[in-house]
This record gives structure tokens, C-alpha cells and sequence, in this order.
């Protein structure tokens, strides 16, 4: 292996190093690459919980209107943000749709939207702190205003861009190597 870092780092290949090592080599950059593109997309996927799906589907209105498995419910409710906890009807919200998803996996009639909306608990007992919105002139926050946005995993899409940048470089340079061992074997 000291054999074939020194040639790969010297000013020219070693095209006399023991039979097969440029093939390992080149099977070996083949797989790194290989694995380094195809592996984070199914990690990210596999590695994200489904409580994440149902906090992401409450939060922009304060309303689950999708029905998930009853574990996701149980892990969500294990799981939830301490502030959410205290400031928001979350627990309940997700407690109610936990109870409706199970009613309508018997056959019985439950509603499809469960929340009580954007509502923080105790918020009517502060006064002149409350803002009216009307539903047509509805103000969404920008998660891109923030500078970072994340994806269902939470990895930060800057970090993910610069990743798939270093993967490309990489690359780029496994090419040029194998670029100048060919021009190299080809002028012998």
C-alpha cells in the first residue's frame, strides 16, 4: 500500500508496481464514490422518525390532518419539545388524533383534521398581547428568512451543499488520476 500512495503522490505513476494494484485501486475510488452519493440520501431517509412527521404536519397551523400509526403517535408524545409541552395544546392535539386514528381503524366515525389551532394555553388571560389576523390577509413565516433551512432529518441544507461539493471534488480528483495514469501508460 506504501507503494501505491508513493506513486500516486510522486510526479509520475509507477507503472511497475505489483499486476492488479491500479485495478484495486481504481475499484476501490469506483466504491467510495459510489457509496459516498448513494449512501446520506438513504441514511437521511431511514434515520428520520415518524414523530417528526407529525410534528412537521402540526405545526404550520396547529392541526394533524393526516392519520399515522399509533406508535408514532406514542413515540411523538415521549418525544415532545419541552416548550411545546408548556406554551401549546400539542399533547392534546396529538392524544385527540391518536383517539381518532383508532376510532376509524374500528370502522367508526372521527374527524379527519384534529387541533385546536394556533392557540398558546393561558394566552386569554393576557391582555392586549393578542393580535387578530384576519384568515385572508394570513402572514406565513419564510424558513428560508432564517439563513438555514433543515430538512425532515434536520440537517442543515448549507452543511448538505457543501458536502455534495467536497463528494464532487473528490471525484473530480479520482478522474484526474486516473486521467494521468492513462495518458502516462499510453506515451510508454
Amino acid at each position: 500500500m506504501k507503494r501505491v500512495y508513493e506513486s500516486l503522490t510522486a510526479g509520475q505513476v509507477d507503472l511497475y508496481a505489483p499486476p492488479g494494484t491500479w485495478d484495486c485501486v481504481k475499484r476501490l475510488l469506483l466504491l467510495v464514490a459510489l457509496l459516498a452519493v448513494a449512501l446520506p440520501g438513504t441514511a437521511s431517509a431511514a434515520t428520520s422518525p415518524c414523530r417528526n412527521k407529525i410534528f412537521n404536519d402540526w405545526y404550520p397551523d396547529g392541526k394533524i390532518a393526516s392519520t399515522y400509526p399509533v406508535a408514532c403517535y406514542q413515540d411523538a408524545l415521549k418525544h415532545m419539545p419541552p416548550d411545546a409541552k408548556i406554551y401549546s395544546s400539542l399533547g392534546d392535539d396529538i392524544r385527540a388524533a391518536m383517539r381518532a386514528s383508532m376510532r376509524r381503524s374500528q370502522g367508526l366515525s372521527a374527524p379527519l383534521v384534529v387541533g385546536s389551532g394556533p392557540k398558546a394555553i393561558g394566552a386569554g388571560n393576557v391582555k392586549g398581547a393578542l393580535v387578530s389576523i384576519d384568515a385572508s390577509k394570513k402572514v406565513r413565516h419564510d424558513p428560508a428568512s432564517t439563513g438555514v433551512v433543515a430538512t425532515a432529518s434536520g440537517a442543515p441544507l448549507p452543511i448538505l451543499v457543501l458536502g455534495g461539493i467536497a463528494l464532487a471534488l473528490a471525484a473530480a480528483g479520482a478522474i484526474g488520476v486516473g486521467v494521468r495514469h492513462a495518458r502516462d501508460r499510453r506515451s510508454r
